[in-house]
């Protein structure tokens, strides 16, 4: 009984969640009201409030479980043998089109991740000790979705041994949202190639010794 009520929580709130971010993607999330989302998402308002406090843990809710599908992906095509630089590629490619299409709502989402302090010592009011904000848990769930690559990369000895994965791995979330922040890219192709330049210079001290980001990998050919 208690997993087919768990069950139920937790397809209301994935239905919330997806409706939210459809009015959202629409009309924007200062047009979107709580009544608006409730009816989109056949719950009261009451309940919509119970699952979420508010309309940006509704788009947060939504923006992770977009980031954990390409997680997902990446690490499937990396256990496959993939070269770590083409499913850097394609992860990227597909944020940056996210980026460009919902642009009107990255500033939310950012706001949110870069406001999120790793070294937030204080649980906030409401909230479990050891249990990360929002905010943190979005901006965790991001940089979870870089780290696999990165290793890889160390694996394959084109980073240092002594690289932190983790910290690099959240310096190039944070220059990324920033870069769709503040770049004021037209299309994918300039979001891609400002990111390109960021992964470049931050990747730079990184770098095994005598490895350059467009070497193949040891062991891997150049194509004909």
């Amino acid at each position: 009984m208690k997993v087919d009520r768990q069950e139920q929580d937790d397809a209301r709130r994935e239905r919330i969640a997806r409706a939210a971010f459809e009015l959202f993607a629409r009309s924007g999330l200062d047009a979107t009201s709580a009544q608006d989302i409730a009816q989109a998402a056949f719950v009261s308002r009451t309940n919509l409030y119970r699952y979420y406090p508010s309309k940006i843990h509704m788009l947060l809710a939504h923006f992770e479980k977009a980031v954990q599908a390409s997680r997902d992906d990446a690490t499937e095509r990396l256990r496959a043998g993939a070269n770590p630089q083409q499913v850097w590629e394609k992860v990227t490619a597909r944020m940056a089109d996210l980026g460009v299409r919902y642009q009107h709502l990255v500033g939310a989402v950012g706001q949110a991740v870069l406001g999120a302090s790793p070294l937030e010592s204080k649980p906030a009011p409401q909230r479990a000790p050891g249990v990360p904000g929002d905010g943190m848990r979005t901006a965790l769930t991001l940089a979870a979705m870089v780290e696999p690559v990165l290793l890889a990369m160390q694996n394959q000895g084109r980073l240092r041994p002594e690289a932190n994965i983790n910290m690099l791995s959240v310096l190039l979330v944070d220059a990324f949202i920033l870069a769709l922040l503040h770049g004021g890219h037209r299309d994918q192709r300039e979001v891609l190639r400002d990111w390109q330049d960021r992964f470049s210079l931050l990747m730079h001290g990184a770098l095994a010794p005598g490895i350059s980001l467009r070497d193949p990998a040891p062991g891997e050919r150049d194509p004909l």
